[in-house]
């Protein structure tokens, strides 16, 4: 694991770091590093960012078809050969 030193953190968010390891019994870098794990998820821009950023590593070719045509093509498929439920 790495460390990560954070200034000028608030009183009060201090505060209830303290407060939220006394209740559970663990440490305040503990709760700190819970705190930031919960805190940092990526956005919908962010993980697209990610995603385009992987394709160009990796050098997959990009997709035409939408989610929503790849969907209507299986579900005429299986309406053809019998297979779609109502």
């Amino acid at each position: 694991m790495s460390n990560l030193l954070i200034r000028d953190v608030e009183d009060a968010v201090l505060q209830r770091l303290r407060t939220k390891a006394e209740i559970n019994g663990t440490s305040l870098q503990h709760e700190a590093s819970l705190a930031l794990s919960r805190g940092v998820p990526l956005t919908g821009a962010e993980r697209k960012a990610l995603f385009e950023k992987f394709e160009r590593e990796h050098g997959f070719a990009k997709v035409a078809a939408s989610g929503a045509d790849i969907v209507r093509d299986v579900r005429d498929e299986m309406a053809s050969v019998g297979g779609e439920h109502s």
